[in-house]
């Protein structure tokens, strides 16, 4: 370049020399995120050319003064200006591919990755449960490792393939194994009083509201003990022919009373604790039968136990009869709680509950001795087969269809009470009587008086107003009465008939017929402890005649199976009805005796939701792994046979169920997504170094393990049958080792290179001798819905369906270009260990399938925070979550317990009216602003705990080409206690800030000197893991704020006007 003719500087620094453009200046600021690096354009390097032409210093060019596009010359300074643009161009593309910062293709970040031996991750495939349906002609089949299934895609979708990752044994009876529905009915003294449902077999009962049911307790009415319950409806099952009849409940406090009463008894039957104790014994036996059988409970505890005793404060009470009185006195402060509606927000709590946490497979499940060899163990049967393998085929069908179990305590029989009766003469009139009058002046009067009848009544002998012939005898009758003491107080007398007839009576000025009931003899006249015993039913009073009723015509009901209403999963402990199973979120009983069930074995439990407020249309199903199995009967209830049932691992089922909509899927096996390939990938050739082959399908499978990357191939080469390995550099592999290394292209095509002899063997020469074993599939693709898993492509002999009850779910796509961009650098820092608390938030950014993770110390503990590769949700039963758990006790110190979370969301909101520069378009304008705000907002660009400025989101918006200005109108983010609020109708003030917001805010007002709202107004803070203020026990995950992209409304831009 020559000098400046004037000055003597050069031409392209002076000011007074010919206009000159080029080169231009190749300074870059630190932190762009693109590289200027041309020296001129086009317009530059034309431009300089013909500035050239008029340089004092170039004579020979002096006599060109023409600068017409047509003249040669100037053409040929027009190519080379083209020429030289095209150069500059290519340059810069260059120079910004070979930084990791400003490369804009996805190779190029590949390959500068590899300079530090960083391979970008490949994604990681799915992984499901399936259930397969076993044909019910089919003896036990078992289905291989690789067994394959595809999914039914939805519009829009590709078929996937899945292939089981273990054997499975599989039979017909796994298929849907129900809960427990049924069981015989637990009635005893204990459990009476507060029954409110009985089952009786058949539908034609004919009973009604109102009705009495007579229970019988004990072998005799003497010694045992008995029960009147009314009748308050009756529900029919047609298609199991019987009816459930439910019953008046009786007061609370009666309930408890009788509880208390029983317990009393029973103490006292076996004490020699005072000297009063046979008095109080028969004191509370009285008690407790007058209230069986309908009598009062007398409103108090003072007036109850006064009725009964005269003198209830005695020193020498025995201590049971102490604790009666208390029962008694706290029966009647009994009140029923109250029940309120939960909101909005039990409903959400209850939608998003999660899973309990299961073992990883059965290797990892802790095993307990006394449950796995109890007495109940299937264990113990299993092991009797082996000692008697000729019972194999007929033992189970035989042990389950024996009844077990003594009758419930001492009932003997229920009984429909069908006539209700009065006694003769109860309408009678009273007799006329004559009587003669002295009067005062001499003679007599006579007048008339009423007096009542002589009465002609035997005792333990009843008359009733009328003809009944279904009055038998060894029937039962209930003689229902006021008390001989003139109270308002009701007796109840059972008895059983010895003679029942009928015939015509003529008594007490009226004629009827009239069925004579004979009692039978209890030992009326017999002494007892010194008292002569009083006949069962004494000769009665008019007032008993008038008012008594008589109950009779019993009928003899035959009791059915109750069926189940408990739900299946964890008790609900707001419940206080008495519990009909003694299933728990561990245990869950099945209809029926299930043999083959061994520990470790998946299972899925599938039903209706009842946990859920004010609905039960959620279905829901669970992945739980078998404990143990049991085989055992419920020795309280009459006839029970035995049934099998489920021990579950850690905590069970984390949800209820409704019991007749449960099934259990036991043929379930892990799968994961890829399809398995068996090809011929080359030639050996022995003088050929590092000989690379590519596979035919891509992309490669990769599956989630605990390594260091999070992943693990499924590739498997053999050559000349022989077996070799990988390894992640040949570098270090020795020249007799038999490796092998793969690459991935950025096509997604793997290539696999073996050694030079140096490092790592060369191929034997051969002929089709390098073969490869591999799946293929992988990335979100594969994380299908539930119930899209249906097509059976490996199907054995007996295998009818396949379904995957649960979605599957770890499936994340290969690395893209600027999740490589930030992870690169982190390869490098960590180092395969993890020693510092940076160093494990790192660790996790980089293993497979986590798009972000940060973390942070808090006592002796880690807390790491993570997200889902493109915000893919991660659950804690996923392969994913498990095995960085896994990897982090692997690469750290076993000894530090991580604390391991899903991060929290913030959805931001925004509102902004745009000015626009003019002559611009709203049409063409909005999407390139929408575009804009998306990518700096969206989840790629932030971080874990990174604030949101609203500077940041003006200055995204006014960078866009022909924006003129931007107006922000509503800057704030929801979190999802913000969104439940709004469910009911409130909101949350401070733009849904809490108090462990206080600490950024604090530091920001006192920072810029600004009050609360223009700081809310100014950024939304976003927290990183912290422990709950409330409840310091409880960690929060870091926050992640971003667009969603997915709901448009979040970001509302409108033209200014």
């Amino acid at each position: 370049m020559s000098c400046c003719s004037a000055c003597g500087q050069h031409a392209c620094a002076c000011g007074c020399g010919p206009l000159t453009r080029t080169p231009l200046s190749l300074y870059n600021r630190p932190g762009l995120d693109s590289l200027s690096y041309r020296v001129g354009r086009y317009a530059d390097f034309r431009a300089t050319m013909q500035a050239d032409l008029s340089d004092a210093s170039l004579p020979a060019l002096s006599g060109l003064r023409t600068r017409e596009a047509d003249d040669p010359s100037i053409a040929l300074l027009d190519t080379w200006a083209v020429g030289a643009e095209v150069l500059s161009f290519y340059q810069e593309r260059i120079a910004n591919e070979g930084f990791l910062r400003t490369a804009t293709e996805r190779r190029s970040v590949l390959e500068l990755g590899r300079l530090v031996d960083y391979r970008l991750r490949p994604g990681v495939a799915a992984s499901v449960y399936l259930s397969y349906t076993i044909d019910q002609n089919s003896g036990p089949v078992t289905l291989s490792a690789g067994s394959r299934a595809q999914s039914v895609p939805a519009p829009g979708e590709q078929m996937q393939t899945f292939e089981t990752a273990e054997p499975l044994d599989a039979r017909y009876e796994w298929n849907a194994i129900k809960a427990r529905k049924t069981q015989p009915v637990e009635i005893s003294v204990d459990t009476i009083a507060g029954l409110d449902t009985i089952w009786i077999s058949g539908i034609n009962n004919n009973l009604k509201t109102g009705d009495r049911l007579l229970f019988l307790f004990g072998e005799d009415l003497a010694g045992g003990v008995q029960a009147i319950r009314l009748v308050r409806a009756v529900e029919t099952d047609a298609q199991n022919q019987r009816s459930k009849i439910l019953l008046q409940a009786l007061e609370d406090a009666t309930v408890q009373i009788v509880a208390a009463a029983t317990k009393a008894i029973g103490a006292l039957e076996f004490s020699s604790d005072g000297s009063n104790r046979d008095f109080w014994l028969g004191r509370i036996e009285k008690i407790r039968a007058d209230l069986l059988l309908g009598g009062s409970n007398w409103g108090s505890s003072n007036e109850l136990i006064g009725h009964y005793v005269s003198d209830f404060n005695q020193d020498n009470n025995p201590a049971a009869v102490t604790q009666f009185l208390n029962d008694v006195k706290a029966a009647f402060g009994i009140s029923s709680p109250s029940s309120s509606g939960g909101g909005f927000q039990f409903l959400f709590d209850a939608l998003i509950a999660p899973p309990t946490l299961q073992p990883a497979n059965r290797f990892q499940l802790v095993r307990d001795a006394a449950t796995a060899l109890g007495v109940s163990s299937d264990t113990r049967p299993q092991m009797l087969l082996q000692f008697e393998p000729r019972l194999r085929d007929t033992f189970y069908q035989a042990w389950t269809s024996v009844s077990y179990g003594n009758p419930s305590p001492a009932l003997k029989g229920v009984f429909a009470m069908r006539v209700t009766a009065s006694l003769f003469g109860y309408n009678a009139p009273k007799q006329i009587t004559l009587t003669q009058v002295p009067k005062d002046g001499g003679g007599t009067t006579t007048t008339t008086g009423y007096t009542d009848w002589t009465i002609d009544e035997a005792a333990d002998v009843l008359s009733l107003d009328n003809a009944y012939d279904g009055v038998l005898a060894g029937g039962y009758v209930a003689i229902q009465r006021h008390s001989n003491d003139g109270m308002q107080e009701i007796e109840t007398t059972v008895a059983q008939v010895q003679r029942a007839s009928v015939h015509p009576r003529t008594d007490y000025g009226m004629s009827s017929k009239t069925t004579e009931i004979t009692l039978v003899d209890t030992g009326k006249g017999t002494t007892v402890g010194g008292a002569v015993q009083p006949p069962i039913w004494s000769v009665p009073t008019w007032d008993v005649i008038r008012s008594a009723t008589v109950f009779a015509q019993s009928e003899a009901l035959t009791l059915a199976e109750q069926v189940l209403t408990e739900p299946v999963g964890a008790p609900d402990s707001s419940d206080t009805a008495p519990r009909q199973t003694q299933d728990d979120a561990t245990h869950l009983t099945l209809d029926s005796v299930v043999d083959g069930l061994k520990s470790g074995r998946w299972v899925i439990v599938e039903g209706q939701r009842v946990d859920v407020p004010g609905t039960d249309a959620v279905t829901a199903a669970e992945l739980v792994m078998i404990a143990a199995v049991e085989q055992s009967q419920n020795k309280r209830l009459s006839g029970d046979t035995v049934h099998s049932t489920l021990v579950l691992a850690n905590q069970g089922l984390a949800y209820r169920y409704r019991r007749d909509s449960v099934v259990v899927h036991a043929n379930v096996v892990r799968a994961t997504h890829g399809e398995t390939r068996n090809e011929v990938i080359g030639n050996g050739n022995g003088a050929a170094p590092m000989q690379t082959f590519t596979l035919k399908q891509s992309p490669l499978t990769y599956v989630s393990a605990p390594t260091v990357d999070g992943v693990q191939s499924t590739l498997s080469v053999s050559v000349n049958d022989v077996l070799w390995h990988e390894v992640r550099n040949l570098a270090f592999a020795g020249s007799a080792e038999r490796s092998f290394v793969t690459n991935t292209d950025n096509d997604g095509k793997t290539s696999v290179t073996f050694g030079d002899g140096a490092h790592g063997a060369r191929l034997p020469t051969g002929v089709e001798n390098v073969k490869a074993v591999y799946r293929n599939g992988i990335g979100v693709a594969g994380n299908v819905r539930a119930g899209q898993v249906t097509l059976v492509t490996t199907k054995p002999l007996g295998v009818k369906d396949v379904i995957n009850p649960l979605g599957a779910s770890g499936g994340a796509d290969p690395e893209s270009r600027d999740q490589a961009r930030r992870n690169v650098p982190i390869s490098v820092s960590a180092l395969d260990r993890l020693v510092s608390v940076s160093d494990y938030a790192e660790f996790a950014r980089s293993f497979g399938g986590v798009g972000k993770a940060s973390a942070v110390k808090s006592g002796a503990q880690v807390l790491v925070t993570i997200a889902g590769a493109a915000d893919a949700p991660i659950d804690p039963s996923s392969d994913l979550y498990r095995n960085l758990l896994q990897a982090f006790q692997r690469y750290g110190d076993p000894a530090l317990p991580v604390d391991l979370s899903v991060r929290e969301l913030l959805a931001l909101r925004v509102s902004a009216k745009v000015g626009l520069a003019p002559d611009q378009q709203w049409e063409a304008v909005e999407p390139l602003v929408r575009a804009a705000v998306l990518d700096r907002f969206g989840f790629e660009r932030r971080e874990l705990a990174q604030n949101v400025y609203r500077s940041e989101l003006i200055a995204c918006v006014q960078a866009v080409r022909g924006v003129a200005y931007v107006t922000v109108d509503l800057f704030s983010s929801f979190d999802r206690e913000t969104l439940l609020l709004g469910f009911e109708g409130r909101d949350k003030p401070n733009n849904g800030l809490e108090r462990s917001d206080a600490p950024s805010l604090n530091a920001a007002m006192l920072k810029q000197k600004l009050p609360l709202n223009e700081v809310l107004e100014a950024f939304i803070p976003v927290l990183p893991t912290r422990r709950d203020p409330d409840d310091p026990l409880t960690i929060l995950p870091a926050q992640l704020a971003y667009l969603l992209p997915d709901i448009p409304d979040t970001l509302l831009l409108q033209e200014a006007t």
